[in-house]
């Protein structure tokens, strides 16, 4: 985790804890151990030189054509009938390349409803910047280690090469190589409505070919950019497998190479994240026994890059090799990770400890923003909704607290009179404070109720607003709050100021002023007059850089909660005027 995620969680722990001393004092009221496998392992492929990433370098590029690309081919591949061949696809979901280099290679894999920062087709693969993707691994009877994606496969029938599919249709790539009097088949399916592909895989005698009767299918290289702040996407970027229903992890914090961690038992998936987008395989029909991690930190600038190569360790069944994989390549979405039924969805606001707290709160607040979403495309006013809904939600606290205070007011001559005459005895003091909020019915922390309240929200929103792929680039007010998930950052200071940053920001300073205004009305006690300015500034200073989306929630329930105060008594009656 950043520096600066780490501060952010930390002020908004700091927020969470003393906001209730702050009512309190402005309503004048009391104070996995896992077995490794015994087997010589090595790391999945030797990446090919890769282009290093950088803020100028994400962008849509030309791809390579054949005649171009150089293509190292191991001894004994089929080279003199073989040739590479590429197809264009284009669905409403997709953009792709594929190769019948490797039997089915994706040069290329962009998401047509997802951006760059630069505006271009958000990228998942793309080896003109990282020779990344789908990998097949094996060791022969001989000792050599296999890497299929270095063969040239040939085509099974004639392959178009332009193909547009529509979101009722899929398309089927067949690819064969003969290797060791044996037969390697692929089949790749592409489906127009969804980010999978289907991977149908045929070794016709395996066992005679496979020394440890097994071979491993794996993601490389990890994944892209698509962020301006890459230091910040790649702290969210992890390696994942899912065994027997729990999820192993693993992350490449430093420069360096890591050995193959391999790790026994049954896997339901393997996958790589950064903070929004996702690559995942996999097994549909396959004897799983086990998933290996390994990858790369390299160090570009201030960047570490985390290239994991993550791979499923598959167990041959009798005498060849028929297994089926699900490869998915698209968003960390919710809505779109949940109708594969399969956990994926765990991976969502659960990064860290501090989004694995807020997660149930999280995940309903999204449901509710994508409720109504369905009728309002813009996700500024779903904030203002929302923010109306929560107040209407704890309305009947505020009544009571309201009530309270009221109440508070009113026994205010008594209350220092209780404290001028037992000044000297604090025990008989607090008796009589106590007997005197009984008799006119006042309940000491009824003021703080609705912030209690709110203080989950607080966390969860910042979650949502933060690492969430629909709240990404979502605008509100187009030249001021264009991205509800960033700040509403009007110019940017010549010079950095502690905890407030080099950001000059509309809404936070709006959050403040209503939070102000809100205290001066809700003042009881003249000697804590201070605290109407401090709290609001340390408010200013520590949400200066969050998510506007979290700053407009908080500045709309400070506005609805002053117009409440306004217009209504204690008892919760619109107040007349006398």
């Amino acid at each position: 985790m950043d520096k600066k995620s780490l501060l952010a969680i930390v002020m908004i722990t700091v927020v969470i804890l003393i906001l209730p001393y702050y009512y309190n004092l402005i309503y004048d009221e009391p104070v996995i151990e896992d077995t490794v496998k015994e087997r010589v392992v090595e790391d999945p492929t030797a990446p090919k030189q890769d282009v290093a990433i950088t803020p100028e370098q994400i962008k849509t590029p030309e791809v390579l054509s054949a005649e171009e690309e150089t293509i190292e081919v191991p001894e004994g591949a089929i080279t003199e009938a073989a040739e590479i061949f590429y197809s264009d696809i284009k669905t409403p979901l997709i953009t792709a390349k594929i190769s019948s280099q490797g039997g089915g290679t994706f040069k290329h894999w962009y998401l047509n409803e997802y951006d760059t920062w630069e505006g271009h087709s958000a990228i998942i693969i793309d080896h003109a910047i990282l020779q990344n993707g789908i990998g097949l691994t094996f060791t022969t009877i001989t000792g050599e280690r296999v890497n299929l994606n270095n063969y040239k496969f040939e085509l099974e029938g004639s392959i178009p090469k332009k193909i547009e599919l529509g979101s009722e249709d899929s398309y089927t790539f067949r690819y064969y190589l003969e290797m060791e009097n044996t037969k390697i088949q692929k089949n790749i399916t592409i489906h127009g409505d969804s980010y999978h592909i289907d991977l149908d895989l045929t070794v016709m005698g395996a066992k005679s070919l496979l020394l440890n009767d097994d071979y491993e299918i794996s993601w490389i290289n990890g994944l892209p950019s698509n962020e301006k702040n890459i230091v910040e996407d790649y702290t969210y970027s992890e390696s994942y497998a899912r065994m027997g229903g729990e999820m192993e992890d693993f992350s490449i914090d430093s420069e360096e190479r890591i050995r193959p961690i391999p790790i026994n038992g049954q896997t339901d998936w393997i996958a790589i994240r950064t903070k929004y987008f996702l690559s995942a395989i996999i097994p549909t029909e396959a004897r799983t026994s086990g998933a290996i991690f390994a990858g790369e930190g390299v160090q570009i600038n201030d960047v570490i890059q985390r290239r994991y190569n993550t791979s499923i360790i598959c167990d041959l069944q009798g005498e060849s090799i028929k297994d089926t994989y699900r490869i998915y390549m698209g968003p960390l979405d919710y809505t779109v990770l949940s109708d594969y039924e399969n956990g994926l969805t765990d991976l969502i606001m659960n990064h860290g400890w501090y989004e694995t707290t807020f997660r149930p709160v999280s995940l309903l607040i999204l449901r509710v923003f994508k409720f109504f979403q369905l009728f309002i495309p813009n996700y500024g006013i779903v904030i203002i909704l929302f923010s109306i809904l929560v107040k209407i939600v704890v309305y009947p606290l505020t009544k009571k607290s309201y009530k309270s205070m009221k109440e508070m007011s009113r026994v205010q001559p008594l209350l220092t009179e209780i404290r001028e005459k037992y000044k000297s005895d604090p025990p008989r003091m607090n008796k009589e404070t106590m007997k005197l909020y009984k008799e006119h019915g006042i309940n000491p922390l009824g003021g703080c109720w609705p912030m209690l309240l709110q203080l989950p929200l607080l966390g969860a929103l910042f979650i949502v607003f933060r690492s969430t792929i629909q709240l990404r680039g979502a605008s509100f007010i187009p030249g001021w709050i264009d991205d509800l998930s960033g700040a509403d950052t009007i110019f940017t200071l010549p010079f950095s100021l502690p905890l407030y940053g080099d950001q000059f920001n509309i809404l936070p300073i709006l959050m403040a002023g209503t939070m102000m205004f809100q205290s001066k009305m809700t003042m009881q006690d003249p000697k804590q007059k201070a605290m109407v300015y401090i709290m609001p500034i340390f408010m200013l200073l520590i949400f200066n850089q969050f998510p506007s989306g979290l700053n407009l929630y908080y500045t709309m329930f400070n506005v609805l909660t002053i117009i409440q105060q306004k217009f209504t008594d204690g008892t919760g009656k619109t107040q007349k005027n006398k």
